[in-house]
């Protein structure tokens, strides 16, 4: 049936909230609640937060990752109210008092003066977490817990990269623990907690430049002996980060994508292959150099600088890798802060892991390399880093369009022929110096051969 306007006939159907069982309304009342949501939200596009919250590793992530669950949890100290008042880091916050004390007197502050600034800003606080972790804690609680820790983070990481652990009265091998505590998904304080007591100090610039060092010392793709200074990182009130666990990420993300491009001969070489054509696709970094194609390190720490050119024989250029006792850590929590379904992201680290992956099979791949010097494992053995990539990246779902000009350009370059009759002779003849020098004998003994021929003809002879 329509209407006088030629639209369809209204068919709803209202039920009179007097017939209504008491399980309907509580359905009825959640799903008005979705449509509220949704609402305010403009729609489920904007349903992500640019900002993330302070929460607990995704249910998902966790049940994934359950050979990394360690990972995801504090060693030593506990910061904000994930896993406040648990019994194993009782001790540790009788030291995060004292360490809040030296900030206090570092700055000829007082504790009165530094928790009123903290809870002024509560209610904006409370807002960096959800509701259901906090709701244990009144203002007061929750601001003087943020203080507390708030300090304990600015002293640990000041005193950390100025070498001076005795002004804390600390073992340099307890604060390192500590320090890895600090880029924990489910140990994270708001930013602005930092930022407010920055602000109070006698020399925000001194606080500023330790976290900034502090970032830059933690990147994954910072080498020992190689340190990057903190200006190579984001100056962080340029930013609006929810925590220090987002700034580590952003800072991976940072610097120019610098490419070289390909040769003359490595376009021909490139525009004869298809892309298209997977049937000799690459599995590992052994492969790609049995393919003719040489992995070989940048200079920069954005993991999103990765690209392929083409001289003569192929070039991979990636960031160099540091393996360490944390790199898995701040991976697996990294990703798990990629996973959080309020975080609008483009999964740039999950992406990285999964390519890494792609390319290390065997503990060969790692051995590979390790000798171009793209990787600096200080972890363990090549099969222990082969077999931690293979697990770190399992089950994650990486952004298909990452990477994806670069993975085009590999398959071109393998799919055809011409390139691998360059890559046989390369390793055939030019793979090693002697191999170098028995080529050229060969090729001037065929020259002093051939001049001899000429000159022994009788028409030569005269």
């Amino acid at each position: 049936m329509m209407s006088n306007q030629g639209q369809p006939a209204d068919h709803t159907i209202n039920i009179p909230e007097a017939e209504k069982s008491e399980f309907i309304k509580k359905k009825s009342q959640e799903f008005k609640l979705a449509m509220d949501g949704f609402r305010n939200q403009g729609g489920g596009s904007s349903s992500q937060r640019t900002k993330p919250l302070i929460q607990r590793v995704p249910p998902v992530m966790f049940h994934m990752k359950m050979d990394f669950k360690k990972c995801f949890e504090p060693r030593l100290v506990s910061l904000g109210p994930l896993h406040h008042g648990n019994p194993k880091f009782l001790r540790a916050e009788a030291s995060k008092l004292q360490f809040a004390a030296f900030f206090a007197l570092e700055n000829r502050t007082t504790d009165d003066n530094l928790f009123g600034k903290i809870k002024a800003e509560i209610e904006d606080l409370r807002k960096c977490y959800k509701p259901d972790d906090i709701q244990d804690y009144d203002d007061e609680r929750l601001a003087w817990m943020l203080f507390i820790d708030g300090c304990a983070v600015l002293c640990a990481v000041n005193c950390g990269m100025e070498g001076e652990f005795e002004k804390l009265n600390t073992k340099p091998d307890l604060l390192v623990f500590a320090q890895l505590d600090l880029f924990l998904l489910e140990n994270q304080i708001p930013y602005r907690v930092l930022q407010i007591l920055i602000d109070s100090a006698i020399d925000p610039q001194k606080w500023k430049k330790s976290l900034r060092d502090f970032i830059a010392q933690n990147l994954i793709t910072n080498i020992p002996g190689e340190h990057k200074s903190g200006t190579a990182v984001q100056d962080p009130d340029k930013e609006d980060y929810a925590h220090l666990l987002e700034w580590l990420r952003a800072a991976h993300l940072i610097g120019n994508e610098t490419k070289r491009e390909s040769s003359m001969i490595g376009k021909m070489l490139l525009s004869c292959g298809d892309s298209r054509r997977h049937r000799k696709t690459f599995r590992s970094i052994k492969e790609l150099t049995e393919s003719g194609i040489h992995v070989k390190p940048t200079q920069t720490i954005n993991l999103k600088n990765i690209y392929f050119y083409c001289k003569f024989l192929g070039k991979l250029m990636m960031p160099r890798l540091l393996m360490d006792d944390s790199t898995v850590s701040k991976f697996m929590n990294l990703v798990a802060l990629e996973t959080c379904r309020d975080f609008k992201n483009n999964f740039d680290i999950t992406t990285y892991l999964c390519f890494l992956d792609s390319l290390i099979d065997t503990a060969e791949d790692v051995k590979e390399l390790r000798v171009t010097g793209m990787l600096h494992n200080y972890l363990g053995s090549d099969e222990e880093v082969a077999e931690l990539f293979n697990k770190m990246s399992r089950d994650l779902v990486p952004d298909q369009q990452g990477y994806s000009d670069v993975v085009k350009d590999i398959h071109k370059y393998c799919n055809n022929p011409w390139t691998a009759a360059l890559a046989h002779a390369y390793h055939t003849h030019f793979s090693s110096p002697w191999s170098i020098l028995a080529f050229l004998g060969v090729i001037i003994g065929l020259l002093f051969s051939a001049t001899q021929a000429y000159f022994s003809l009788p028409q030569n002879r005269r």
